[in-house]
């Protein structure tokens, strides 16, 4: 199915859209073309064959994954099917996930049987500077169709990942501080590359020699966004110290212990945490804890949930903030972080991830309350086109 804009009309009527704290009014959600352009009274009118009469149920925005890698490294995550990490360099920006997505990926349907219609696919977290991040739906015949944008930010990586893909063949990085080396060194040659390049502008004779790499890292010094994998706390300090020191437009992504220094954490404009759910498989999440949500609320820290997908299969995401919330994180701002917040987390926020007149309308329907562990999504819209309908078992 086309996950183009419909060119009819569609009314979503008798919609009860879940808001913990408040009201909870039923509206009929006006669709033209895709976006939503008025919300109403309930409608009574049974013969307009464009209505959608819900009956009451719950309806949310469609939830936002801000910081994976779907379609990248597929659901059954073999060789075939797993391109997220280019490993013949740590530093690597001029590649591209969206030379890479599969839209046919099994993770998609489990993203769609979750409530979640907007993904941010990437690199993996080999390489120290691993390339580009694409936005898209995650409905569509092609990809083409599910697209949103195909360069939305870069990927930096601090921690133990580039140490263990690189140190065993005895290439830099082997620790913490060639990293911050490395990261250091290639924004400056980007950034004298950047310069160089305004310069040959203005003078014939000064031709800048073009290279892929440092003409894609560049786009950071105007202003793309850097989504920096980070999970340790000393790892998240290093981090946050270099992107101010080159005054990068960043996000801090997984950030585990995060929960631990949130006085560091205070002045940032948001955070991509998680997974918080699943095994302590490896040293650095060891101290992966649901009581992250509570301290970042606490703590007014705006934050969205990711699940880093495969890291942790797409469709826990919910089942993360259920936990966050069985921790002491509100119903509100857990609903906040998977749509708004993760909206606002990828500059897309004036677009999707709520339910407002002139928005996309993207909408999920529940046959019960969204945060009940035994909830189930019953309907999918994306761009106004049904894509998604749960089969009665």
């Amino acid at each position: 199915m086309k996950i183009g804009r419909t060119d009819t009309m569609l009314i979503i009527n008798a919609a009860k859209i879940y808001n913990p704290d408040g009201e909870e009014k039923q509206v009929a959600i006006h669709i033209d073309n895709g976006i939503i352009k008025k919300i109403t009274d309930v409608l009574d009118d049974d013969t307009n064959e464009n209505i959608i009469d819900l009956k009451g149920a719950y309806i949310t925005p469609g939830f936002i994954e801000p910081s994976c890698s779907i379609g990248v490294s597929e659901q059954i995550y073999r060789f075939e099917g797993n391109d997220a990490n280019e490993t013949s360099s740590p530093i690597l920006p001029g590649l591209r996930a969206i030379d890479a997505i599969n839209p046919l990926d099994e993770g998609f349907k489990m993203a769609l049987a979750s409530g979640i219609t907007t993904v941010i696919t990437g690199p993996g977290d080999a390489n120290v500077i691993g390339g580009t991040f694409a936005a898209m739906k995650t409905a569509g015949k092609n990809l083409d169709d599910m697209i949103i944008e195909p360069e939305i930010a870069m990927k930096f990586v601090f921690g133990n990942a580039p140490k263990a893909y690189y140190k065993k063949s005895g290439n830099m990085p082997g620790t913490r501080m060639a990293i911050a080396y490395l990261i250091r060194e290639n924004l400056i040659r980007a950034k004298e590359y950047k310069r160089a390049k305004e310069l040959a502008k203005n003078d014939s004779k000064n031709i800048q020699k073009f290279d892929m790499h440092l003409e894609s890292l560049s786009k950071v010094f105007d202003g793309m966004q850097v989504k920096i994998t980070a999970h340790q706390d000393y790892d998240i300090e290093t981090a946050i110290r270099i992107a101010k020191e080159f005054d990068l437009n960043f996000v801090i992504d997984r950030c585990t212990e995060g929960y631990r220094i949130p006085e560091l954490l205070k002045d940032l404009n948001i955070i991509a945490a998680g997974p918080i759910y699943g095994g302590k498989r490896i040293h650095e999440i060891r101290n992966r804890d649901p009581i992250l949500g509570k301290v970042f609320e606490s703590n007014e820290i705006d934050f969205c949930l990711s699940t880093g997908h495969p890291s942790t299969n797409i469709d826990m995401n919910i089942l993360q903030a259920i936990m966050m919330i069985d921790k002491g994180l509100s119903k509100k701002t857990a609903l906040k972080a998977m749509t708004i917040n993760a909206a606002k987390c990828v500059g897309l926020e004036e677009r999707i991830g709520s339910i407002e007149i002139g928005k996309e309308a993207d909408i999920v329907v529940w046959d019960s309350e969204p945060f009940d562990y035994y909830s189930f999504v019953d309907r999918v819209f994306i761009n106004g086109n049904e894509v998604y309908r749960r089969e009665e078992s």
